[in-house]
């Protein structure tokens, strides 16, 4: 019996508020056992054992698998005991069988999220929000907590582009782990950092190509200066008429301008699937 506030039983009448609800705020280790079980009889003491410990860094939810079979066919259990990690309302991690006490603390300080984590998401919820002035002051005050923490970097970057602030969002930029940069949502920061700051006045570049139709640089840069002030279709334009009349220019920086802007508006985007079009057209014709 669970006898630790830590520690509860659920069945399926209570599952989605005290499992998926709950991991919201809190992680939830969900054992599914069975009295007949010899390794479930092994097992739960050592969970709740780590339970109690680790004193609310995460919820153990005990669940008969006899008494609650639809929750277990539902979960995909397929044998027991099975332990599965519930963060935010879905499975982020799970083993199934008795392993042992150093096996389970590995799984989970590899599982739950820290403490930086969960200030993250709160920061990204009050930047979605609106609330710019704390969420970086969440923000700051997680990169002291851990100074390289990926998501933190990435909401501080975006925080500061939105500043016009494009050094130092750069500069954050680059203190991101290869792995966060690789992610799809640092890929479109990425992007736009390649756009933002100094692409030079859009009334000097639209003179200069005026003056002078053939300066396929200033083409260039007036494509990306537009597409940093967000008129993207004019931007994409500029860059398409510069692979139409030397495709190898300055080793194609017209077409990596283009991919960077595909990259940065995201495939739903409605003129990125129009300009892709239009570059395969240029690229192959």
């Amino acid at each position: 019996m669970a006898d630790n506030q830590w520690i509860i039983n659920v069945d399926e009448s209570g599952f989605s508020e005290q499992v998926l609800q709950r991991s919201s705020a809190t992680p939830v280790l969900v054992d599914f056992w069975a009295a007949w079980c010899g390794p479930c009889r092994i097992l739960g003491p050592t969970l709740e054992k780590l339970a109690k410990e680790f004193n609310g860094q995460f919820i153990l939810a005990k669940i008969d698998s006899d008494r609650n079979k639809r929750l277990a066919m539902q979960w995909k259990v397929k044998g027991i005991p099975a332990v599965k990690l519930f963060v935010d309302g879905e499975v982020k991690d799970e083993f199934t069988g008795a392993l042992p006490e150093t096996a389970i603390r590995q799984f989970l300080d590899r599982a739950l999220p820290s403490p930086a984590d969960r200030r993250a998401v709160i920061a990204q919820q009050l930047f979605q929000e609106g609330d710019i002035e704390q969420a970086e002051r969440i923000s700051q005050d997680t990169l002291a907590l851990d100074s390289q923490h990926g998501p933190t970097l990435l909401l501080l970057t975006q925080i500061f582009l939105e500043r016009g602030d494009v050094e130092e969002a750069k500069h954050l930029f680059a203190r991101i782990s290869p792995k966060t940069a690789a992610s799809p949502e640092a890929v479109k920061i990425k992007a736009r950092l390649a756009f933002a700051g100094d692409q030079g006045d859009l009334e000097q570049w639209h003179a200069r190509i005026t003056a002078n139709p053939t300066d396929l640089q200033a083409k260039i840069q007036y494509g990306q200066a537009l597409i940093g002030a967000e008129r993207y279709a004019e931007g994409m334009d500029q860059l398409l008429e510069v692979l139409r009349k030397d495709r190898q220019f300055q080793d194609e920086a017209a077409k990596h301008a283009l991919i960077n802007t595909f990259a940065m508006l995201g495939g739903d985007h409605p003129l990125v699937a129009l300009y892709r079009s239009k570059m395969a057209t240029v690229l192959f014709s």
